[in-house]
């Protein structure tokens, strides 16, 4: 990490002594910058806590909060916002890509603030609405069950190929308007994008992941072509409808927030499917507990946001002085919320540290909070339960086939492949 030399005096006045904001940085550059901090940073989320659950680092001068109380207040507070420049201080993006990103999401909702980030998100909330996914709920079990089907024939698969990000991406697919024959291309994509997301990142997934950047960007400008000449009954053709007749997204925002939605509305839930089954096989006696009773699938899910978020961390620029904590936050400053550290916390979750599937606390912070909530979060804590309770019910042994693989190093909190090997009931 790079310092910019915030004073000793700085340090004390928000309440560390010098010791005690070394100590902070240090852990913070272990959390950032090392295989060890990013495949396990609880541990250092929690000494964090304790030594600096609030203040700014004397590495990067950004403020940086590990209460759950602390980061759901900065998420709420209307004084602080995103920015397109928050992606360079998102925990573990490498900063080339973050630039590139940053460009490439100015046309939507997720760098945008109100009221403008209130016209971007309308045209699209209603489709999103726990009454419309609870719509889907059928079709979704159906999809479920035939790949199940393909899974107890197999006998043994990689579950984040077959299961993970088939059943999203077919799921957002169909409600987006991306046709069947395209969207398997989008995986291949999506890892090539996320891995020049990781901090070392060579030149070449750079080049890589700009050529995978600008492959997505032709297809939804091909795709929207196509759409406003044979429409269909999703949500990009009426968006195009939208826009046609004097609408409130641009031609550049209709296709940004269409890609948006696709990307985000797979990969999110690609990820959650594969940290409830890791985190299962880890905890042999949770698993067991989920398969005797497939009605805890709701409050698995839960647990598995909680336990292993997928978006570790988040940000928001301060737009308007404010106070955190007792600290005064001014214009300019930067908060990064640990994520993975609040969900943690022991004064919002009781025994924090254990994995425990009937847990009924506090909501976790994985999908943020106040106004820039992730969208699609019903979706993907309806297909998640599905899964799980299917998981249960469809199938008399679930293990892994093969070595534990490594958490991904990017800016969401994966695994790359998951080999399992299952017996029907």
């Amino acid at each position: 990490m790079t310092s910019v030399s915030v004073h000793a005096e700085d340090a004390f006045a928000e309440g560390l002594d010098g010791a005690a904001l070394t100590r902070a940085d240090d852990l913070l550059d272990r959390l950032m910058t090392t295989r060890e901090g990013m495949a396990d940073p609880y541990p250092l989320y929690r000494e964090l806590r304790e030594v600096a659950p609030l203040y700014r680092s004397g590495w990067d001068g950004l403020w940086y909060a590990s209460r759950y109380d602390d980061c759901k207040a900065i998420l709420l507070d209307p004084l602080a916002g995103r920015s397109p420049e928050g992606f360079r201080h998102r925990h573990g993006m490498n900063r080339v890509f973050a630039d590139r990103f940053r460009r490439q999401m100015r046309h939507n909702m997720l760098t945008a603030n109100p009221p403008e980030h209130t016209r971007l998100r309308a045209p699209v909330s209603r489709t999103f609405t726990p009454r419309r996914m609870a719509a889907l709920e059928s079709s979704i079990e159906a999809r479920i069950d035939a790949i199940c089907d393909e899974m107890a024939e197999a006998g043994e698969v990689d579950l984040m190929a077959v299961m993970a990000f088939a059943l999203p991406v077919a799921v957002i697919g169909d409600l987006v308007g991306v046709p069947t024959e395209d969207r398997e291309r989008f995986r291949v994509l999506s890892r090539v994008t996320q891995a020049a997301a990781e901090p070392d990142a060579t030149p070449e997934m750079q080049a890589a992941a700009e050529q995978a950047m600008d492959a997505q960007e032709a297809f939804f400008v091909a795709l929207v072509a196509e759409k406003r000449a044979h429409p269909g009954d999703d949500l990009l053709s009426d968006l195009i409808t939208q826009r046609d007749a004097g609408g409130p997204l641009s031609e550049a925002e209709m296709v940004s927030t269409a890609r948006l939605l696709f990307g985000a509305g797979f990969v999110t839930t690609t990820n959650l499917i594969g940290n409830a089954m890791i985190t299962l096989f880890r905890h042999p006696d949770q698993k067991d507990r989920l398969w005797d009773d497939p009605s805890l699938a709701t409050t698995a899910v839960e647990e598995v946001l909680r336990y292993e978020s997928i978006v570790q961390s988040n940000g928001r620029e301060v737009l308007a002085t404010t106070e955190l904590a007792g600290q005064l936050l001014l214009p300019g400053d930067f908060v990064v919320t640990l994520i993975g550290g609040a969900n943690r916390d022991p004064a919002r979750f009781t025994d924090p540290e254990r994995f425990d599937i009937g847990r009924t606390e506090e909501v976790p912070l994985s999908f943020g909070w106040g106004v820039h909530h992730c969208l699609g979060a019903p979706l993907a804590r309806l297909e998640g339960k599905l899964v799980l309770a299917r998981f249960a019910q469809r199938f008399a042994s679930m293990e892994l086939a093969g070595p534990v693989p490594p958490w991904s190093r990017s800016f969401l909190r994966g695994v790359g492949n998951l080999p399992v090997r299952v017996k029907p009931r």
